[in-house]
């Protein structure tokens, strides 16, 4: 009997220490929901997810501090402290950025206890401080919060900016007039244009197949997305094969294209370098012309504000004459264009 008493009391004092430690933890509330972009598709980007200092429910203290989640195709689940228990003035920013760069905007969450999930619609607030275009909801509704912007921004808006790309406008005119072209005549390399490596581009796969291995590895130029990529940071090469460092994976759906040079005798060729195509830069415009017809057309890498416009997504060409598809690409008011390629 004396045994079974012994331990009872032990047990008794297990189970007291356990619920003590159990009510000395924050209980978390879990918010879970799915986010989509204006159009319906779904949300690639991340939540930054801010909060100040505040004495949390149990009295202990929730130091100042951020966190960061991803969302891919829409699904956000994160786990916050109830901040509309805790002490006065205890609130979330939560601070959205596409994969793309072109959508963020910021919301203001109070979190209350909840043993089941709660949906963005029952943490957001009606209103709070920030700035970006809430241009999504999730299942729990609604559009965001917070000031809102329209992007792209108007260059206007921009402090500077103007002035910044006029004169880089006034460079690329300057050296347009002073390109340096080599003689026409049998170049001693071939050369390799917007060739697309082999790979399954899904968001995990890091190793790409060049169809030959670029001489000098350095004549490599590789653009994910329309942005050139840094040979040591971004990715590695070793012959014929390119890896993507971990934060440079590409995605599902993003585009890779690799220009570069081969051993061998390529056909006689001009190079031209930095021109600034013909055509009246307005948002309107659609066409431009170069001084010469690109040959083979697949050489003509053609920059907007030194991003790489895509031939056939973005515009076509035909001969020396550049048709932007639509206004939505069509260069705009104080926007930089510049050609190189081999003809």
């Amino acid at each position: 009997m004396s045994t079974l008493r012994h331990w009872l009391s032990t047990l008794l004092l297990c189970s007291t220490f356990l619920l003590r430690c159990a009510s000395a933890q924050n209980t978390l509330t879990q918010i879970r929901d799915v986010v989509d972009n204006a159009d319906g598709t779904p949300f690639n980007g991340t939540v930054t997810i801010t909060w100040n200092g505040f004495s949390a429910p149990n009295g202990g203290t929730i130091a100042p501090h951020s966190t960061s989640a991803q969302i891919y195709n829409g699904a956000l689940s994160i786990l916050l402290v109830p901040s509309t228990t805790a002490s006065a003035g205890a609130y979330y920013s939560a601070a959205y950025n596409s994969k793309d760069g072109l959508t963020t905007w910021i919301e203001m969450w109070q979190v209350p206890p909840s043993a089941t999930p709660l949906t963005l619609s029952q943490v957001r607030q009606a209103s709070g401080s920030g700035t970006g275009s809430p241009g999504t909801g999730g299942t729990g509704g609604g559009s965001g919060s917070g000031s809102t912007i329209t992007l792209p921004l108007p260059i206007t808006q921009i402090s500077g900016l103007s002035a910044a790309l006029a004169s880089i406008n006034s460079s690329i005119n300057t050296l347009s007039q002073t390109v340096k072209n080599l003689p026409q005549s049998a170049t001693s390399a071939a050369f390799v244009d917007a060739e697309t490596p082999a790979g399954s581009i899904n968001g995990t796969n890091a190793a790409f197949t060049l169809s030959q291995s670029p001489a000098p590895a350095m004549s490599l130029q590789l653009y994910l997305n329309g942005l050139e990529q840094t040979a040591g940071v971004d990715f590695t090469l070793s012959n014929s094969t390119v890896t993507f460092t971990a934060n440079a994976i590409p995605q599902t759906g993003d585009e890779i294209a690799a220009y570069y040079r081969v051993p061998g005798t390529g056909p006689a060729a001009q190079f031209t370098d930095g021109e600034l195509p013909g055509g009246t830069i307005n948002g309107t415009n659609l066409a431009f012309t170069l001084a010469a017809a690109p040959a083979p057309a697949a050489s003509l890498r053609l920059y907007k504000n030194g991003m790489l416009q895509q031939q056939g997504g973005d515009y076509t060409l035909n001969g020396a004459t550049i048709t932007f598809n639509n206004t939505s690409t069509a260069p705009q008011i104080g926007d930089t264009l510049a050609a190189s390629y081999r003809h």
